[in-house]
């Protein structure tokens, strides 16, 4: 979880440095694009430092970061998964993946704030906390057909982050970002 703008930049500078190391490798089509994916998962971190920089004052940057770079990078989670990594040609998958990026737009719309419950607090993107039905969804959008990584999140990383933080689930994707590098780096 980024609890912090320290934590959130070392988590980008982290994974974008092993994605750039494994990009330089003989790596295949399908790998690159994994690779890849994983670089627009880990820009998250950047919406999550900036909001933690300006101490998540209800602002104009505030506003701007939440509204529309941070659905625009989730909402390119989902396109490229489905689109390059999937090569989908499916126009029923095509449709939701489109009407979920639109959602993302009008869900994230206006200002995050902090949960301030404990030491493991993470940015509520929006105000407003996401929904365990919406980030399954989301899961499923980003990572199928990856069952075993969805599985994992859904499963076991969810439920942790329940327990140690009580909430704002989005900056999850800092601790998943960190395993998915790590995981790529031992794999190829």
């Amino acid at each position: 979880m980024c609890f912090s703008f320290e934590v959130s930049i070392s988590t980008f500078i982290v994974t974008w440095g092993i994605s750039l190391y494994l990009l330089n490798k003989k790596l295949d089509k399908h790998q690159q694009r994994n690779i890849i994916f994983l670089m627009i998962l880990s820009s998250i971190q950047i919406v999550d430092a900036v909001l933690w920089y300006i101490k998540m004052k209800k602002n104009r940057i505030n506003y701007i970061v939440t509204s529309f770079i941070l659905p625009g990078i989730l909402s390119l989670q989902a396109l490229h998964n489905v689109f390059i990594r999937n090569d989908n040609k499916n126009d029923f998958i095509s449709i939701m993946t489109i009407m979920g990026c639109v959602y993302l737009f009008y869900r994230f719309n206006g200002y995050s704030k902090t949960l301030c419950n404990n030491y493991f607090a993470s940015p509520v993107w929006g105000s407003n906390e996401i929904k365990l039905w919406e980030f399954i969804l989301f899961a499923i959008f980003i990572f199928y057909p990856d069952w075993k990584m969805l599985l994992g999140i859904t499963v076991i990383l969810f439920p942790a982050i329940h327990i140690f933080a009580g909430g704002a689930y989005g900056s999850l994707w800092c601790a998943v970002a960190n395993m998915i590098a790590f995981y790529y780096l031992y794999k190829y």
